[in-house]
């Protein structure tokens, strides 16, 4: 089974997303945590799904996830490394990655 390993900056992502969204409902932030860690794993079987962002940087990609956030990360041999996990309102850019 393909492997899903989080960047140390994708852990950071989704620690600032629960934390904002737990002030509403710890509930809700659980629930998109884990949203977007079961798309990851589906996303693991067929990495290229998600779409190229050669802008960003020549390996990532992005896939969005039905928790409004996106994630992008590094296609390999064993699965995937999601490297940021950002709202998909967020203006993303090079620097972020």
């Amino acid at each position: 089974m393909p492997e899903v390993s989080f960047a140390q900056s994708a852990q950071t992502d989704l620690l600032e997303a629960w934390s904002f969204i737990a002030e509403e409902s710890f509930e809700a932030a659980d629930h998109v945590l884990e949203v977007i860690e079961k798309e990851a794993l589906t996303l693991a079987l067929q990495p290229l799904m998600g779409r190229a962002r050669p802008e960003l940087n020549k390996e990532v990609r992005c896939w969005p996830t039905s928790a409004a956030y996106n994630l992008y990360y590094v296609a390999s041999d064993s699965g995937i490394t999601v490297i940021r996990v950002l709202h998909h309102a967020r203006d993303v850019n090079s620097r972020l990655f």
